[in-house]
C-alpha cells in the first residue's frame, strides 16, 4: 500500500473499529480446511481487535448447533440458501439471489469492508457489490480455484476478471501466489497468508485409553490419515502399501477419519487386499477432538496427488497439525505441500503414484523410534516458531485498516 501523504494522514483518525463483511459458500462445522482457516483467522482477529464480523454462508448439517455456540455480539453468522455443488455456467442463476441477500445486508448494516472466501458466487458478487457500495474488497485465493479452472473454455476469463478486481488478494499459501503471478495479478495487491495452528488444541498429549481400547491399538504401530474420503487425497496408494509394510511390521493399525464418496470403493479395496483387521475406517471426527486422533499415531500420512479435474492439494493443514502434535508426517510431492512439510526434516514427500516408495518411508518411520521423534519434534519447533494464528490475524487486520483507511480518504 503507498503511504499516505503527511496532510492526509493528519486529516484522517486511526481505525480503532473495522466492521467486517465476510462472505463464503460454506463454513464451519462443513469440513475442509479453507473452513478451519477462515474459523481461526477471524476468531483471532476478534480476540486482539475491537473489531465486528459478518459472516455470510450457508446451511449445512449441524449449522444451527454450531451458530448457537459460536455466535457473539462481536460475531454473528447468518446463514442463507445451500452450498453450490460446483462452478459450472448452470449454477450462474444462483448467484443472483445471493447478490440480492449480501445486498440487503450491506444496506441494513454498517460495513467497513467486504471479504470473499470463494472465487464463485462471493467474489464474483463482490466485484459488483464493490462499486455499488464503495466497500474496499479482500479476495482470499488457495491456488485451486486457479488449477481447477485452467483448463475450462471460459471460466478462466471470469476468474481473472475477478481477482482483478480485488483491492487486495490473500493467497493462502506460496502455491496460491505463485499460480495468481502467473495469471497477471500485480504483485504489490498480493499478501501470502498460510495457515497457522490452534496451539490451545494441538500439542503433545497422552493417548485416550477409551481410545485405544476401542479401535484395539494397544502394543500396536499406528498410521492416521485425517483427510475426506477423495481421490486426490491418495488413500488407495496407502493400502496398496500396507501389504509391504506388514511383511516388516505386522503389529500395524491404520486408522482413516473422514467421510466421502469414495469410501464404499476404498472399504471393497480393503477387502480386496485381506486389510480388514489392519485398517479402521474411523468416519468424520469434530474438529475439536482430532487431537485425539494425532496423539494415537506413530506418524501421519496422506498422500496427496492432482486430480483429473485438477483439484489439487495446495499447502495441507493437515501435516502442520500432526507435527504440532509432535508426529513425523508423509505427504505426496504434489501442489504446495512442499511448504507445509520439509523434506528430510519434519517428514517425507513422496511420489504419490508409487506405493514402493510409500512403503519405504514408512518403514523408516516405524522400524527407527529415533528418526521418527526426530522428525516429530523438528516439526513441533517449526510450528511453534512460525505457525501462529495470531500473526495472520494481524496482518489481515493492518490489510483491511489500510484499504478502509484509503477508501476514507478518496474524493
Amino acid at each position: 500500500m503507498k503511504k499516505l501523504p503527511d496532510k492526509e494522514q493528519q486529516s484522517v483518525k486511526p481505525i480503532e473499529r473495522i466492521s467486517h463483511l465476510v462472505t463464503t459458500d460454506s463454513y464451519l462445522p462443513h469440513s475442509g480446511g479453507s473452513r478451519v482457516y477462515y474459523a481461526n483467522l477471524y476468531k483471532n482477529l476478534l480476540l486482539h481487535y475491537p473489531d465486528e464480523v459478518t459472516l455470510l454462508t450457508k446451511k449445512v448439517p449441524g449449522w444451527q448447533e454450531y451458530d448457537r455456540r459460536e455466535s457473539t455480539e462481536r460475531f454473528r453468522i447468518r446463514r442463507r440458501f445451500h452450498p453450490l455443488p460446483s462452478w459450472k455456467y448452470a449454477q450462474l442463476p444462483k448467484a443472483l439471489p445471493q447478490l440480492v441477500s449480501a445486498a440487503g445486508t450491506i444496506i441494513s448494516g454498517e460495513y467497513d469492508c467486504l471479504h470473499c472466501g470463494d472465487l464463485f458466487p462471493q467474489a464474483f458478487n463482490g466485484i459488483f457489490l464493490r462499486k455499488i457500495f464503495h466497500l474496499p474488497l479482500i479476495i482470499f485465493c488457495h491456488g485451486d480455484e486457479i488449477s481447477q479452472t485452467d483448463k475450462r473454455r471460459y471460466q478462466p476469463r471470469v476468474r481473472n476478471l475477478i481477482y482483478r478486481n480485488a483491492d487486495a488478494i490473500i493467497a493462502a499459501n506460496q502455491f496460491a501466489y505463485e499460480r495468481l503471478v502467473r495469471i497477471g495479478i500485480p504483485e504489490a495487491r498480493i499478501h501470502k497468508l498460510t495457515p497457522g495452528v490452534d496451539l490451545e488444541d494441538f500439542h503433545p498429549g497422552p493417548r485416550n485409553p477409551e481410545l485405544i481400547e476401542r479401535y484395539g491399538l494397544a502394543g500396536k504401530k499406528v498410521l492416521l490419515t485425517v483427510a475426506r474420503l477423495v481421490p486426490r487425497k491418495g488413500h488407495r496408494i496407502v493400502l496398496q502399501s500396507l501389504p509391504k509394510i506388514l511383511r516388516e511390521t505386522p503389529n500395524l493399525k491404520y486408522l482413516v477419519v473422514g467421510e466421502g464418496p469414495e469410501k464404499a470403493r476404498l472399504e471393497e479395496m480393503v477387502r480386496e487386499l485381506g486389510l480388514s483387521d489392519v485398517v479402521t475406517f474411523v468416519g468424520d471426527v469434530v474438529h475439536g477432538q482430532i487431537r485425539e486422533f494425532y496423539n494415537l499415531c506413530d506418524a501421519f500420512i496422506m498422500v496427496n496427488r492432482v486430480d483429473a479435474g485438477g483439484d489439487v492439494e495446495s499447502f495441507g493443514m493437515v501435516f502442520t497439525e500432526a507435527n504440532a502434535m509432535g508426529k513425523p508426517v508423509v505427504g505426496g510431492r504434489s501442489g504446495g505441500t512442499v511448504e507445509a512439510v520439509l523434506e528430510g526434516e519434519t517428514g517425507f514427500l513422496v511420489d504419490p503414484d508409487s506405493a514402493d516408495e510409500v512403503a519405504k518411508r514408512l518403514l523408516l518411520l516405524l522400524n527407527s523410534e529415533e528418526l521418527s521423534e526426530r522428525m516429530g519434534s523438528a516439526g513441533l519447533r517449526r510450528v511453534l516458531a512460525e505457525f501462529r494464528w495470531v500473526t495472520r490475524a494481524h496482518a489481515l487486520r493492518q490489510i483491511s485498516a489500510e484499504l478502509v483507511l484509503k477508501c476514507r480518504i478518496r474524493p
